[in-house]
């Protein structure tokens, strides 16, 4: 998958439609000569147009976009601008080491990082749009290959829409390829009619028979989207809806597509691929991880787990310090069970530079959720996969959606089972006393199998808790802010067409 990464970093200068202008930012232009005349004849030209599209997802710093002349960080790099990070450290699991104003819920139109970067993936719609139109009304390749690239790109372009929703609520996207270079502003359309446009792309695409159901048996294209992907991209669509009914069916789907769960937590995140992840961001020398520097003191040296268990980051010689971003915050460590083996993952003190060990007791303000535990590191960053969708997660999805539609049933409880099982959990009788007990016991197990993969804030948002927890941390959160604002710029380049979200 190293091709889509560095493709999508080649690609960027030649994207088909970019957004762009000085005056407007939301203005279109076409800036290549590309037309079914002369590109998309071949399936290398599918393939480059389709891999420009992938140009947001890496965990790498980020990317120049030829449309604004900006730079915005990638979704799934670990830098507190992203949508991954303001994903982490606004909910009950992570916690900052400074004052950020996302994990202050401090946030407005004017501010800077993830709110941006994200929003910015409204271009990535629109170009997606131009991309598929171009490639259906292209005689190059067969149309085996043809509509495999145009399931891709639909998928892509779900994702992304999904992206914007779970951030800003439905927004103008451009799906009318007649309409791409039409610079008026349309309103935002009702969730309804939003979630449509985003079940449509992915239907689409599941009915192409061309498109592979997963690609855990092809590294080489490890990364691409998949049939398993786009049903996990309808299932986070429709948790976020609790459309249980739904979710529970698109779950099911999941469980039967050869995913397992692996026999050691920590070996998930020890490889690239494996048959728990349905999709992981691959990350290599030309995209760094940063996940792990992001959570390590910058007096990191050696750190230890509950066990005792020692983690060393390099060599003595070699090694580089943490740039100290965020950590796990101590009370929801202790949470975690005694003997629970996702902590094997968690240092819960370490050694600083000076030959001092920090904990707990002396200062340490949060354990630090490495996860990477076998990891080695070059140029501060690491070469492993970023998870974004895992087989635990899709057993963890059913058991909710269950419960909400039949109670604590057998079925929940089995499928809760085999992720508590692995952990080395025992899942109390209190548990499962009623479906509200259930449901309470369920959020807590996501936030313990699930940790640093950028989905507390949903889950939170989910169960109805994200601003009340934010409130008992001593933040001001507001009860509108489980939808981030809309940039300032694109509300007054719309000249009031687009609504900003209440309460900003």
């Amino acid at each position: 998958m190293k091709k889509i990464i560095i493709g999508a970093m080649m690609c960027a200068t030649v994207m088909v439609t970019l957004l762009t202008s000085c005056e407007d930012t939301l203005e279109t232009k076409n800036f290549t000569d590309m037309s079914p005349s002369n590109f998309f004849k071949t399936e290398g030209d599918f393939d480059a147009a389709v891999t420009g599209l992938y140009l947001p997802l890496t965990t790498n710093w980020g990317y120049s976009d030829g449309g604004t002349g900006g730079w915005y960080t990638s979704l799934f790099n670990a830098d507190m601008s992203s949508y991954f990070s303001a994903s982490l450290i606004t909910g009950d699991v992570m916690r900052s080491y400074s004052t950020h104003p996302y994990a202050e819920f401090n946030v407005g139109p004017s501010t800077n990082g993830a709110i941006s970067t994200t929003y910015n993936v409204l271009r990535f719609v629109a170009r997606a749009t131009d991309v598929i139109n171009q490639m259906e009304n292209s005689n190059g390749a067969t149309e085996v290959i043809r509509s495999r690239y145009i399931a891709e790109a639909k998928i892509l372009r779900a994702f992304y829409m999904y992206t914007l929703f779970d951030f800003f609520g439905p927004l103008n996207v451009k799906l009318n390829p007649s309409t791409l270079m039409n610079n008026d502003i349309e309103p935002r359309p009702s969730s309804e009619t939003y979630i449509g446009y985003i079940e449509k792309d992915l239907n689409d695409a599941l009915a192409t028979v061309s498109l592979p159901d997963r690609y855990n048996d092809n590294p080489d294209e490890w990364g691409r989207m998949s049939k398993a992907i786009a049903y996990g991209i309808k299932l986070r669509l429709y948790m976020h809806e609790k459309n249980w009914q739904q979710a529970k069916a698109t779950a099911q789907t999941l469980m039967g597509m050869g995913y397992r769960l692996l026999d050691s937590y920590e070996r998930v995140f020890a490889s690239a691929v494996n048959d728990e992840l349905i999709w992981a961001v691959p990350a290599n020398t030309a995209s760094d991880n940063y996940y792990v520097t992001e959570t390590l003191p910058n007096d990191f040296k050696r750190g230890y787990n509950h066990q005792g268990r020692s983690y060393i980051r390099g060599t003595e010689d070699t090694y580089f310090s943490g740039w100290k971003a965020y950590c796990m915050r101590w009370e929801f460590y202790d949470t975690f069970e005694p003997n629970d083996t996702r902590k094997d993952v968690i240092l819960c003190e370490y050694d600083n530079s000076n030959g001092q060990r920090v904990n707990r007791e002396n200062g340490m303000v949060g354990p630090i959720p490495i996860k990477f535990m076998d990891t080695q590191f070059a140029n501060w960053g690491t070469q492993t996969a970023q998870p974004v969708l895992r087989y635990a997660e899709v057993l963890l999805s059913f058991a909710e959606a269950e419960n909400e539609l039949n109670g604590p049933s057998a079925e929940a409880v089995q499928a809760l089972k085999q992720v508590t099982d692995r952990a080395g959990v025992e899942i109390p009788a209190s548990a499962t006393a009623s479906k509200e007990a259930f449901r309470d016991y369920l959020l807590l197990e996501r936030g313990h199998e699930l940790f640093g993969e950028g989905m507390r804030r949903q889950d939170l948002i989910r169960h109805g808790v994200y601003i009340k927890l934010a409130r008992e941390r001593g933040n001001n959160a507001q009860d509108y802010q489980v939808l981030f604002p809309i940039p300032q710029f694109a509300i007054t380049e719309s000249n009031g067409i687009l609504k900003q979200n209440p309460g900003y």
